[in-house]
């Protein structure tokens, strides 16, 4: 026995002289054309439904029995100056022709066909061969299994000899065919398994990888004759059932005998070439993966080549699919020397919202076209399984979507998946990795900063997020409108308008609450109120909220922005803050949280700013009618302290809170014009005092 390294066992087989003899005949039958290559997986499963209908008493599992009719439209044949269904067919035929070839032996003819596959890798040299069988042998059991029942089929029947055969006599030798078709299955998907390998990545470093490799390559060779000395054989014994005149049991237990012995064989092949596959796979993912995880952290990488090759293009030279482009194939160079973001998630991709926010923030928003080039969002599916429900979504979504896509992300190299999981900690909420120009991992997860900030987060790093947190130097209207509609940020916002945004769930509160504001409008107030409704609003309120929003242009949509916004506000300061603190990290995550969190509390609110200010005032439940009720009041005061002054003013007289001595001191300069002075903790008005202090630290020596 030998260890492969990883506690597994795997037991060293000593080629028979006869093994030694069919690796050579059929080496000397090889000669792969590089360029030529066909897509193996998806004309296995095509294949594997054809001979699971055929043997349907058999116990296969996990087998899809339905056959896409576009399945070998979809199927890709590289470098072949012929289709896939002209090289089935003609194998076919040459299975056929070497069944009635009497003057040679069975491994002569099961050269002939090898030589004639010649030009294919082993794996699509296996499935080739077995779709051709799959042809002759599923005909044949259809006709027999309906031919009681359909006219044509008893026609068909009729000309083939099959009519009133004793099937029940030629049970056994069926049972055979049957297992020699089942193991010859298992045995071309352990071939396909290994020649998808990225063998032609790793470094065999040592004797121990050079012997393990070899002997899962000698595995592989005598596989591959076998199935196609098998195919052949199984052929061979529809032929002589067709040509039989009338049933012999003696020749039919021979046959099954045969047939039974060969099932064997093939089993005992398939058992060491699992251990071999899987021990091959195993070494060759650990080396991947420590590849591709050196490669994401070296920093002296001239491009990001490399590392997108190892992620990307390991089992497919066009691993990239554009559907915004006429060329949809597209391989790795067109990433080269741009920040790439890979955006993780499930075939369905993202809920609604985050999908809108994220095309919003992207492709639409306006400042995109000064970095698109510098840039590309490629969308990296990740499944366990792989369902049929999941294929669909994924076509689907990836012929929608204007980023890139991973045009097979089924053939994810495992290590890769691992990685993805493990170091980047994927589970069920979408990520989005950057790496940077070069393919080193600036961070593991920049969704949060796109989705707030756009185009303004390039080039999506870690060190960019805590920069723009430490840019953006208070909670005010700005932050949490920007990216929900440029056009009401632009023309409200930043025009600086007098605002108010009204959250509620209660739809007779928002109805009052509109009420009193029509009635401040006709007395000459100039605000601009904006209704947010809240996280959890009712189908009713939503449709009430987009009447009263019509001038606003903020759709229901884009209410479910505005509070994700808020959400992933919150997210982005504390995941940075948790690496970083930086200016005002406390009070932009309270002022966010405190928003949300009277949200959760199903309270009434509003927000009185003004433009980009900084300054606003938050008000909840009966304080907002209160100070409707004291409106005489406070639009007396606006001249002298402005909007949302005034708005504090009244409030501080309304709300009998406890006293604040609180002070600011403000240098004196000439020319200096008394404001008004916000107080940052009670945040009402602050009344000036003037003081003096003696600047003693500068004396007047004279010389």
């Amino acid at each position: 026995m030998e260890s492969t390294g990883n506690d597994r066992f795997i037991p060293r087989y000593e080629l028979s002289i006869e093994q030694e003899f069919i690796i050579n005949k059929t080496l000397l039958t090889h000669e792969a054309d590089v360029g030529r290559r066909v897509d193996c997986k998806i004309l296995f499963q095509a294949m594997e439904s054809v001979m699971f209908c055929a043997s349907k008493n058999t116990n296969w599992v996990n087998v899809n029995q339905a056959v896409d009719t576009h399945t070998f439209d979809s199927i890709e044949n590289f470098d072949s100056k012929e289709t896939l269904r002209h090289t089935i067919l003609k194998m076919s035929r040459a299975i056929l022709c070497e069944c009635h070839n009497t003057s040679a032996d069975i491994h002569t003819r099961t050269l002939v066909l090898l030589e004639m596959l010649g030009n294919y890798r082993w794996d699509a040299k296996v499935i080739l061969i077995l779709a051709a069988f799959s042809i002759s042998y599923g005909e044949f059991r259809l006709i027999l299994e309906v031919c009681s029942h359909n006219s044509l089929a008893a026609s068909l029947a009729a000309l083939k000899n099959l009519c009133g055969r004793n099937l029940e006599g030629l049970r056994p030798q069926f049972k055979a065919m049957e297992m020699v078709v089942k193991e010859m299955v298992e045995l071309a998907k352990w071939v396909v398994r290994f020649e998808g390998l990225p063998l032609q990545e790793i470094v065999l470093y040592d004797d121990h990888d050079r012997t393990l490799m070899a002997a899962a390559k000698s595995q592989i060779y005598l596989a591959t004759y076998w199935i196609f000395r098998s195919s052949l054989t199984s052929a061979s014994q529809i032929r002589d059932l067709i040509a039989m005149k009338q049933e012999n049991s003696s020749i039919t237990a021979n046959a099954a005998w045969g047939l039974s012995s060969l099932a064997l064989r093939l089993s005992r092949l398939c058992s060491c070439l699992r251990m071999q596959v899987d021990a091959s796979q195993d070494k060759i993912e650990q080396k991947v993966y420590k590849k591709v995880m050196d490669l994401v952290k070296d920093d002296t990488q001239v491009d990001n080549q490399e590392v997108l090759h190892l992620f990307f293009s390991l089992n497919d030279d066009l691993p990239l699919k554009d559907s915004s482009s006429s060329q949809s194939k597209v391989d790795i160079s067109r990433l080269k020397h741009k920040v790439v973001m890979l955006l993780v998630s499930k075939p369905d991709l993202l809920p609604i919202d985050q999908t809108l926010l994220l095309l919003q923030q992207t492709k639409q928003h306006p400042h995109n076209k000064n970095i698109e080039q510098d840039y590309e969002i490629v969308w990296v599916p990740s499944s366990e399984t792989w369902t049929l429900d999941e294929h669909m979504c994924f076509d689907y979504l990836s012929n929608s979507l204007p980023w890139l896509s991973i045009r097979q992300p089924w053939l994810l190299n495992a290590a890769v998946v691992r990685m993805i999981k493990e170091e980047w900690k994927f589970e069920e909420d979408p990520l989005m990795v950057v790496l940077d120009s070069i393919g080193v991992v600036s961070n593991c997860n920049a969704i949060d900063m796109v989705l707030i900030w756009g185009p303004k987060a390039f080039p999506f790093s870690n060190s960019r997020e805590k920069e723009l947190w430490e840019l953006e130097e208070d909670w005010n209207l700005q932050l949490m409108f920007d990216g929900i509609d440029h056009f009401l940020t632009k023309t409200t916002v930043e025009a600086g308008e007098n605002i108010c945004v009204c959250g509620s769930s209660n739809l007779d509160w928002i109805n009052e609450f509109e009420s009193r504001i029509k009635k401040l409008r006709n007395v000459g107030l100039h605000l601009r109120v904006i209704y947010v409704g809240s996280r959890n609003a009712s189908e009713s309120t939503r449709t009430t909220l987009a009447v009263m929003n019509k001038d606003n242009a903020l759709t229901p949509i884009k209410i479910r922005l505005f509070w994700l916004r808020l959400e992933r506000i919150r997210n982005s300061i504390l995941r940075v803050g948790q690496i970083q603190t930086f200016a005002n990290c406390e009070t932009l995550l309270k002022q966010v949280s405190e928003l949300l969190e009277t949200d959760d509390r199903n309270n009434n609110w509003a927000i009185f700013g003004c433009g980009s200010s900084k300054d606003f005032v938050k008000l909840e439940g009966n304080k907002i009618m209160e100070l409707f009720d004291r409106f005489p009041v406070w639009t007396e005061r606006v001249a002298r302290f402005g909007f949302v002054g005034a708005i504090r003013s009244v409030d501080d007289e309304v709300n009998l809170t406890a006293a604040c001595d609180h002070t600011i001191v403000v240098p004196y300069d000439e020319g200096m014009v008394r404001g008004t002075v916000v107080c940052d903790k009670c945040k009402r008005t602050m009344k000036p005092y003037f003081g003096y202090q003696c600047d003693g630290s500068k004396l007047n020596v004279s010389s």
